[in-house]
């Protein structure tokens, strides 16, 4: 099931190109950047050209501009909401219910900023259901991750709670041999 057009649909009656991943399946494959999930989409290439700036180029066209007057060629949503300035569009794909990938045109469900396409990003939604997770992690660089949700019922049948929350940090990968510090952390 799909919302890629504004309402709750098989992803077959979509008539237009479309990659759906279910968070579930990314969380599993281990996806939790934009660059993760480019080699999963067929014609979507990804270059994070700074910690909050993603080169995004969908069938061949790129979305780099890092003007903030001007509109995007690719939109990206988060639960409907638009992120699609390239400056702030970074997100950690986490917790997510879905990730929706359309190729094409989008503009008349999408708005003037998706002439290329459109990723629409779901979160997970907070069900009728008290449960948890927490993941830690590390790796090399001094890399290291938590993350973790809690889901809550305020009220029985009738209110629910849900926070997740991810941190991810890393030291430099590169010397700076001016000040002996190091980059790209």
């Amino acid at each position: 099931t799909v919302s890629a057009q504004k309402r709750e649909q098989s992803v077959s009656a979509v008539p237009v190109p479309i990659t759906v991943y279910s968070g579930s399946f990314l969380e599993r494959a281990g996806v939790s950047d934009y660059q993760g999930l480019a080699p999963l989409v067929p014609g979507l290439f990804i270059q994070e050209q700074s910690p909050n700036n993603p080169g995004i180029n969908l069938r061949g066209i790129t979305t780099d501009s890092g003007d903030p007057r001007s509109e995007t060629r690719i939109s990206i949503f988060q639960d409907g909401v638009s992120i699609s300035r390239s400056r702030a569009s970074v997100v950690e794909l986490f917790d997510l219910e879905r990730i929706e990938v359309l190729k094409g045109p989008q503009g008349t469900l999408f708005g003037r900023g998706a002439e290329i396409g459109a990723l629409s990003l779901v979160q997970a939604k907070a069900k009728n259901e008290n449960s948890g997770e927490l993941a830690l992690g590390f790796g090399d660089f001094g890399e290291r991750r938590v993350s973790g949700v809690v889901n809550t019922v305020l009220a029985p049948d009738q209110l629910f709670a849900r926070i997740a929350l991810a941190y991810r940090e890393h030291d430099g990968v590169i010397d700076n041999l001016v000040d002996r510090s190091t980059l790209n952390g």
